[in-house]
């Protein structure tokens, strides 16, 4: 008996941990019609005007403000990375700095 308490304590640990995990990914839209998502990310650090917002992060996948600590990010080059092949810049909306389209 108590070998099976055991073992089903120990499948609802499982469930319980697994299930944190499962579907725990936000999810975003694809940008510029590709299959494959921009995967840069942004601080949305205060801004004014669009001169206020850089790019950082070694593979520049970093929009931030220039009034920031500069973001240290690891050296490695994805596609998702590139905000010009997905039409974007790293932009002042809305007072916070952000990657956007031109048109935006």
């Amino acid at each position: 008996m108590r070998g099976k308490f055991n073992l089903r304590a120990l499948f609802l640990i499982a469930v319980v941990l697994l299930g944190g995990c499962i579907g725990s990914e936000q999810k975003s839209q694809p940008i510029g019609g590709y299959e494959e998502q921009f995967c840069g990310w942004s601080t949305f650090g205060k801004c004014s005007s669009d001169k206020d917002c850089i790019v950082g992060g070694c593979s520049s996948q970093v929009c931030q403000s220039r009034f920031e600590e500069s973001i240290i990010t690891t050296c490695e080059w994805k596609a998702c990375y590139d905000a010009e092949k997905y039409k974007l810049k790293c932009r002042c909306i809305n007072g916070k700095c952000q990657w956007a389209g031109e048109n935006q």
